[in-house]
């Protein structure tokens, strides 16, 4: 005897649909919190990455910043951050590949081109170095950072001619720039320094109106001319018109390495190594 089939309440067909309603809120709410998770991660690692960077653990950052562009990809000024980080932890190729992702969003960029062009020099590629920097300063001429750079690419390319005629182009529309004034002054001293030259720097200092640069300028003279007591009072003097930054970046200048033995930025040392200012206050 065949007999009809029941069809399902009213009861369980509700009872069925706010089943599948709850299923439904509970996948989105998973969902919702997985992503707040790893915008929280994310958020974590990008707070550790700008304490690395900030003490200058360049490696360290880069880590912590390859983490956030696996969770947060669109995170902003991660790609000019990561450059930074891997030439702050001595990457130069790898800086330069980050510096170009970030030049693909940010075209014509002063600051990042100017950090491409730094990260090629290293690099010791020097025609990527050249192009970077023509085009640069195309669209942002007499930028500081990439005058500098293009100064000094001319100078390891061995044309210090061509590099002062860049420094003094840069001075002629900014002729109060200390550190320029120090780069085209160490220009004269790495050449034929003129009596009127020197001069001009003498003055400077004894009417009190040179810059750190100036002194530092000043000092390298002295070390030439055999009078290191003469040149490292100089040095202390600069050591009170500059910044231990800027100090670490001028006695970087390769006309100091013979007379200034300290470690660069960024550099592990084998053993405890002096400050700049340390250096020049002990060094005998």
């Amino acid at each position: 005897m065949n007999e009809k089939a029941t069809p399902p309440s009213r009861l369980s067909l509700g009872l069925a649909i706010a089943a599948a309603a709850v299923s439904i809120v509970l996948l989105f709410l998973v969902i919702g919190l997985h992503s707040q998770v790893r915008d929280l991660r994310a958020m974590v690692f990008n707070d550790r990455a700008n304490l690395a960077l900030n003490t200058g653990a360049g490696a360290e950052a880069e880590a912590m910043l390859a983490e956030v562009a696996a969770l947060a990809p669109d995170t902003p000024a991660l790609w000019n951050r990561r450059a930074l980080a891997r030439m702050v932890a001595g990457q130069p190729s790898e800086a330069a590949e980050a510096a170009r992702q970030f030049l693909q969003l940010n075209p014509g960029d002063p600051s990042m081109s100017a950090l491409l062009s730094a990260a090629q020099i290293r690099a010791s590629e020097f025609d990527d170095a050249e192009q970077t920097l023509t085009s640069a300063l195309q669209l942002n001429p007499l930028q500081r950072d990439l005058m500098q750079n293009l100064s000094e690419l001319r100078r390891l390319q061995g044309r210090p001619a061509e590099a002062a005629m860049i420094i003094d182009q840069y001075l002629a529309a900014n002729p109060t720039d200390g550190f320029f004034q120090y780069k085209r002054a160490m220009a004269d001293v790495a050449g034929n320094l003129s009596d009127d030259r020197r001069k001009e720097i003498t003055k400077a200092i004894k009417t009190g109106d040179a810059t750190a640069g100036i002194y530092v300028v000043g000092a390298a003279i002295d070390f030439r001319d055999e009078n290191p007591a003469v040149a490292r009072a100089k040095l202390e003097e600069a050591t009170r018109r500059a910044s231990p930054q800027d100090m670490r970046t001028m006695l970087e200048d390769v006309f100091f390495a013979s007379y200034l033995q300290f470690a660069p930025a960024g550099a592990p040392a084998a053993s405890p190594s002096p400050s700049p200012v340390d250096a020049v206050r002990t060094d005998d």
